[in-house]
């Protein structure tokens, strides 16, 4: 079976050494590596004219995770195409791990696994390990927790791309989502993967041994949100996308469930009607900015579609 792994990355080079050192230390070792950079990053582009590594370059002239990674899956060749973030070391047995479990599943589509966070060590060395990771839930609930998932192998609805593997016939028929906003990280592009994934007949795993160590670098665009900052325009993107993504992917019923969770409940980042009266009693400087953006962003979302 051959592998190939694809790194989209943007000036986070001292990151990028560490994703390089853990698929140099691989116990199997990949066939093809396909670093996706814009061509306006000279700095990296350099950075990896000297990598010890055998890889391949595509470039983009495009912003966005997605243009970056859609230029490199175009590059790949494997049987198995893996995805890995700039700033996530993969340990040892990763892609051994990945080539067993395709290998095992002729109708496995993508798996994923479990992220080690490091940007509080302390607290995630404590964290209660979950079993409910990586959950789309009837009522229109999106469920990650990827980085605490325990328990073993089993099914799910969506993976976190930091860590992830797919079929490579299934990535280059499907593509990465091209009409999600964002000029940076590009907010529920894995959701909108995974649910093609099962729109075709094909199953979504998630196994927490499957590891990598995830340094959380810096964003060098909008979206500041899961980077403990708020940000509008990086709010508006994450919920236009998320209400793109199931409008043009789910079935009727879901997406009625989903807008109707989304605008009554929603969640502390992205409010409806409840978690608003929650932001009102913690006194969240934001929480109007935030309810008019969640409603706004939904709204637009579906209208564009229509």
């Amino acid at each position: 079976m051959r592998i190939s792994v694809i790194i989209p990355t943007f000036k986070r080079m001292e990151y990028l050494e560490k994703a390089l050192r853990g698929l140099a230390g691989q116990k199997r070792p990949a066939d093809q590596i396909v670093v996706g950079v814009r061509e306006s990053d000279l700095a990296t582009l350099e950075f990896l004219a000297t990598a010890p590594l055998a890889l391949e370059i595509a470039s983009t002239s495009e912003p966005g995770v997605i243009a970056s990674m859609n230029a490199a899956a175009t590059k790949t060749d494997g049987e198995v195409v893996c995805l890995l973030d700039d700033d996530a070391e993969p340990l040892p047995d990763w892609l051994e791990k990945i080539e067993r479990h395709f290998a095992n599943e002729p109708r496995l589509g993508i798996v994923g696994g479990r992220d080690l966070l490091q940007d509080h060590p302390e607290l995630r060395q404590h964290e209660t390990l979950l079993t409910r990771v990586g959950i789309f839930t009837w009522y229109g609930r999106i469920l990650g927790n990827h980085h605490r998932g325990g328990g073993t192998y089993r099914k799910v609805d969506l993976v976190k791309g930091c860590n992830a593997a797919i079929r490579g016939p299934l990535l280059r028929e499907i593509g990465f989502a091209r009409h999600l906003r964002g000029k940076g990280a590009q907010v529920h592009w894995e959701l909108a993967l995974c649910l093609d994934v099962k729109n075709r007949g094909f199953s979504v795993g998630y196994d927490p041994a499957l590891q990598v160590i995830h340094h959380i670098a810096p964003r060098h665009d909008d979206d500041q949100i899961h980077r403990g900052r708020f940000s509008a325009d990086g709010l508006y993107d994450m919920v236009w996308n998320e209400h793109h993504v199931v409008t043009t992917r789910a079935g009727a019923w879901r997406r009625r469930a989903h807008l109707a969770w989304s605008l009554l409940v929603g969640s502390p980042t992205a409010p409806g009607l409840v978690q608003y009266l929650r932001l009102c009693l913690r006194r969240d400087p934001h929480r109007t900015e935030k309810l008019a953006g969640t409603f706004r962003a939904a709204k637009n979302a579906r209208s564009s579609i229509s």
